[in-house]
């Protein structure tokens, strides 16, 4: 037969191979192959014959292949109908109800090696005889036409939409919404071989995985910060991580901060570990994150640790977590000098749950003097109500219950123990489960850790747009006064939109209190406030007249969230004072209290500076840093600002390099003794970080579950299990994996 040369295009031999919708452009108008006919690789005369098949309405696969025996390239393929042989009866016993696809069509071509490395068509069946084809619309549908979800370019699209959470069925929506072009239709099954595939391909990779993406994430953020625990096998355990942006912002919001662990989505069950502060807007802020092995005293020891190194070194000034041993044995360990505070939300379910049981056991009276103890304004009435209670119940002392456990532990949680201590206005560790919620929907019980990661650096990217967002609002909105009033006013232009709401909340209810002298005691003026209309609760503010501006109230509103209260404020306002003292406006939160000026000459740490150097020099390095990024946040607005501040950092750069080039000069003539390199890369051992084998130990939360679910979500649950239809047997009430089929057929 004469050779048959086609006028083959160029498809190469990369991903565009694989492209369809490519294919059929080029080759609409192909005709049907021949004997003879010659291409350049085998992948080209494959994607010939498949738009070939597009046109008269099949698809094709990928049938024998051929070896050289003594290069082992291939050297002979051959390309078959899609409905080609027939299923084995190992697959029918396996899934017996699965309709047939293959009828033993017989059409087919076969390609060849050639010495000149071209293929040539050595065989072709045209016939189909024991099927249809398909109608133009519907061939698209066949496997082979469906090469879209195999291009790099949906590859990545799939994994940016996963990322973001969404199923599969809406990523496929979404992109053949975006594609726009017939023929490259991606269906909810392609994506799910995707995601499925990218798993399987990363499983026992996940931890370098989730290291080479620190080190990414560290080229681009040199204050990135991560830490990874391993055991003597190599195995991780548990890896921890903030970026310089969280570092940063612990400079400014170090007063308190919230560490929760009952969030646990992810493969190895590794309990979720945040650290949560409050900025100037009262909104959560992310400290850094963890995945736990377990919540063992030296797990928790060890993060405390590594989080106490990331944050240059500074404690925390209030820490709330719940009540757990392990954990406030390693807070008492690495945190000498922080307050720390029981969850208000977990202790209330404790109290919930146990004082019914006590009141049976001491008496109806027990749940009275109850509230009057937690209740007591303060720490000698509180110790009174305590005393009278043992007397009165006879409370034992030496019994071991809950009862004798809390009280041991009142300086936690009780609130007349914690009045002297600032927490932004918090008293559980909601702002934390707040974060956990964020991640609900996006995570799952099979979430691998980068996913997770990558999660919450959404999580990170999500509240710090909410920070600009209520930055933007703030700056350019005007509040609306109430009264008008100077002081309200001096608020008004310093505190953010939000904190200047909390500040009117108690600037409005000033004018309902009622102020009385009730004693004095040289300049020690103390005055009764209470309502109007209800003199039977009141509070009592001390006022010293040698200062003007020093004032205490009992209910401590400022001492523990920052905010002047009303009682102060009524009292101000008797006095006719025009403005708030200067120490009654707390810098945090300010509208610029991000951006605060961080002196470096202002930062020591006690007496021995020499002590503490390498300290202090660790925390002037990152107050420049800060002010730098401040500086740069500041200028992004104005190309004026800009080139400003280009011009300082270009002046001082050029000055130091001046300065840097003088020294050189005068120290060439002095004899420089060098030691030699101890160390080099190859000298440093490697190390090989194994993912972890089991899941995380847990004490006895749900495993896939975030929190306990109501009654009414449990109802639903079982609702929703009634409608589930098996697949193999068609019965209701399970699904495939756990149906009696399967059960019967491996006994």
């Amino acid at each position: 037969m004469e050779e048959i040369n086609s006028t083959s295009v160029e498809f190469g031999m990369g991903e565009s191979s694989a492209i369809g919708s490519d294919i059929v452009a080029n080759t609409v108008n192909a005709p049907k192959p021949l004997l003879g006919m010659k291409f350049n690789t085998y992948e080209e005369a494959y994607n010939y014959y498949n738009s070939y098949a597009l046109l008269m309405g099949f698809g094709i696969r990928k049938s024998t292949v051929n070896y050289s025996r003594k290069t082992r390239e291939v050297v002979d393929r051959k390309f078959v109908c899609d409905k080609e042989g027939y299923r084995s009866n190992r697959d029918k016993i396996e899934i017996p109800f699965r309709r047939e696809t293959r009828v033993g069509c017989k059409a087919m071509m076969r390609v060849k090696l050639l010495e000149d490395k071209s293929w040539e068509v050595t065989g072709f069946v045209e016939e189909h005889t024991n099927h249809v084809l398909s109608s133009p619309d519907k061939a698209k549908m066949h496997r082979s036409h469906q090469q879209f979800h195999k291009t790099k370019r949906c590859k990545k699209l799939i994994d940016s939409l996963r990322e973001e959470g969404m199923p599969p069925s809406t990523i496929s929506r979404v992109i053949n919404a975006t594609n726009g072009r017939e023929g490259e239709l991606v269906t909810p099954q392609q994506c799910i071989d995707h995601i499925r595939t990218q798993r399987d391909n990363n499983i026992g990779h996940e931890c370098i995985s989730i290291i080479r993406h620190f080190q990414s994430k560290a080229t681009n953020d040199p204050g990135f910060y991560f830490a990874i625990e391993v055991d003597g096998s190599g195995q991780m355990r548990s890896v921890f991580w903030a970026d310089g942006r969280s570092r940063a912002s612990y400079l400014h919001f170090s007063d308190v901060v919230v560490f929760d662990v009952t969030y646990r989505t992810n493969k190895f069950s590794l309990p979720f570990a945040p650290f949560t502060g409050v900025n100037h807007h009262r909104q959560s802020t992310l400290l850094g994150c963890a995945l736990l092995a377990d919540e063992q005293e030296d797990t928790f020891v060890w993060l405390f640790q590594e989080w106490l190194k990331c944050m240059h070194r500074v404690e925390p000034g209030a820490i709330i977590t719940d009540q757990d041993r392990a954990m406030c044995n390693a807070i008492h360990l690495v945190f000498p000098t922080t307050r720390h505070r029981y969850c208000y939300w977990h202790m209330q379910k404790h109290i919930i749950d146990h004082l019914p049981t006590l009141g049976s056991r001491y008496g109806e009276q027990f749940q009275r003097y109850w509230g009057l103890w937690y209740n007591s304004s303060s720490i000698e009435q509180c110790e009174g109500y305590w005393l009278e209670m043992k007397e009165k119940f006879d409370i034992n002392e030496e019994d071991e219950g809950w009862l004798q456990t809390v009280y041991k532990c009142r300086e936690h949680w009780v609130p007349c123990y914690l009045k002297d201590t600032f927490f932004a206005g918090m008293i559980s560790s909601q702002r934390s489960e707040s974060i956990n919620s964020f991640f609900d929907g996006y995570v799952n019980s099979q979430t691998q850790l980068q996913e997770f990661v990558t999660q919450y650096e959404k999580a990170v990217t999500h509240r710090r747009l909410s920070e600009a967002h209520e930055d933007f609002k703030s700056l350019n909105t005007k509040p609306v006064m109430l009264l008008g009033h100077p002081i309200e006013v001096q608020v008004g232009e310093i505190y953010t939109r939000n904190m200047f709401a909390v500040f009117q909340t108690e600037f409005k209810g000033f004018g309902t209190e009622f102020c009385e002298e009730l004693r004095k005691d040289g300049d020690i003026v103390e005055y009764q406030v209470c309502k109007f209309t209800d003199r039977g609760k009141w509070e009592v503010v001390t006022y010293d007249q040698s200062s003007h501006l020093q004032f205490i109230c009992t209910c401590v509103l400022f001492e523990t969230n920052g905010v002047v209260c009303r009682h102060i404020l009524s009292l101000m306002m008797a006095r006719q004072m025009d403005s708030l003292p200067d120490h009654y406006i707390l810098h945090r939160w300010t509208i610029h209290a991000r951006h605060r000026n961080i002196g470096v000459s202002n930062i020591v740490f006690g007496k021995n500076i020499t002590s503490c150097e390498e300290k202090i020099n660790l925390l002037k390095s990152w107050a420049l840093r800060a002010k730098f990024n401040n500086a740069l946040e500041l200028a992004l607005d104005s190309e004026e600002k800009m080139q400003k501040l280009d011009d300082v950092l270009t002046n001082f750069i050029e000055s130091i390099e001046e300065e840097v080039r003088e020294t050189r000069v005068q120290m060439e003539d002095i004899p420089q003794i060098t030691a030699p390199i101890s160390h080099t890369m190859e000298h440093i051992p490697q190390i090989t970080v194994r993912d972890p084998d089991r899941p995380a130990r847990t004490k006895g939360r749900p495993r896939n579950a975030t929190r306990i679910q109501s009654g009414l979500e449990q109802a639903q649950e079982k609702k929703e299990r009634k409608k589930r239809i098996c697949s193999r047997c068609g019965e209701l009430g399970h699904y495939r994996t756990s149906c009696k089929v399967n059960l019967q057929r491996y006994n």
